[in-house]
């Protein structure tokens, strides 16, 4: 009698597997990724402490999106020229937007910036460039995205491994549904679109309600931006960029190697290039935007920290231009 009930148990276990097979091709390209998916459950056990069952429960419910790594080789920080960059994310609607976004929630805003250092409108121009300022905070399981990257990214799989490892963490320790959170792409999460890496580490809960929630809760959304920026150095009170003038016989000089870059530059070297000089104190970085138009700008600590969030130059002076406008009457 149990023979016959475990070898109808196993038939419908196989037909359920052929019933459906996305399922078996899921599972058929995890099987490829064995030793990787090991070595993260391993972590996940003796540095994490999650329970290795939950860990092979996620891993084995991810949906493999061959979509994100397409969205990866073509977001538009490069793929777009400065102009075109500006273009899509500096429009008059998005400045309108944030302007209104600005003064409702004028109040939270100025309390988060005593707090932390952190300018209000900067805090405000991260929500409008990542989020419309929290209205399109991903329509895409952060699993399948983060699943993907992890183990089929062709150059940055190393990182998305240890963000895949950090949101079973966060899902695990805080008991939320894997299945339930969606996000970008590349796994962002939440109005400021954090990895799961800053949410554990730089999310903030303000209110001290218990949890943090990057989703609907402004106090706890102002805070983590501006707690984030904080611990990876912003200086108060400082600029971001200045304007500048290169002597013409060293433009092609400093575009040699093309644009979208934010290069260190040593006093000496600058103080050289410049027509007027440049006394403030502390490291130097050329912006280079676009090198068909010549169009430029010199970046401080400030400039850097911001690039921590997105390591690219037009979204970083998209940031920065866009917190201008903002607040502009």
């Amino acid at each position: 009698m149990k023979i016959i009930r475990l070898k109808i148990l196993i038939i419908g276990i196989l037909l359920s597997i052929f019933m459906n097979p996305v399922y078996a091709l899921e599972q058929s390209i995890l099987k490829k990724y064995h030793q990787e998916i090991e070595k993260m459950i391993t972590t996940l056990e003796i540095e994490h402490k999650v329970s290795p069952d939950y860990s092979r429960k996620v891993i084995k419910a991810i949906k493999f999106r061959e979509k994100s790594l397409i969205s990866m080789s073509n977001a538009a920080e490069r793929k777009k020229t400065w102009e075109e960059y500006e273009s899509i994310f500096l429009t008059q609607r998005r400045i309108d937007s944030g302007r209104d976004y600005y003064k409702k929630n004028y109040k939270i805003l100025k309390e988060v910036e005593d707090k932390y250092g952190v300018p209000s409108e900067i805090i405000v121009s991260f929500l409008g460039v990542e989020t419309n300022y929290g209205k399109g905070t991903g329509k895409i399981k952060v699993l399948d995205s983060l699943g993907t990257l992890a183990l089929q990214h062709p150059r940055r799989g190393r990182f998305f491994k240890a963000q895949l490892i950090y949101f079973i963490v966060l899902t695990y320790k805080n008991n939320l549904n894997y299945e339930d959170i969606y996000g970008s792409y590349a796994g962002a999460m939440g109005a400021p679109q954090f990895m799961p890496e800053s949410y554990i580490k730089k999310g903030v809960d303000y209110n001290n309600d218990g949890k943090i929630d990057l989703w609907n809760d402004k106090y706890d959304i102002y805070a983590s931006i501006a707690n984030y920026l904080k611990k990876n150095g912003w200086q108060k009170n400082e600029s971001i960029y200045s304007d500048i003038i290169i002597k013409d016989k060293y433009l092609e000089g400093v575009f040699k190697e093309g644009d979208r870059k934010t290069k260190f530059i040593k006093d000496e070297h600058l103080e050289k290039i410049l027509k007027k000089s440049n006394k403030k104190l502390g490291k130097k970085y050329l912006i280079l935007l676009s090198k068909e138009n010549k169009k430029y700008k010199l970046g401080y600590k400030n400039f850097k920290v911001i690039m921590s969030y997105n390591p690219s130059t037009f979204y970083a002076m998209i940031v920065t231009e866009l917190s201008k406008k903002v607040v502009d009457k």
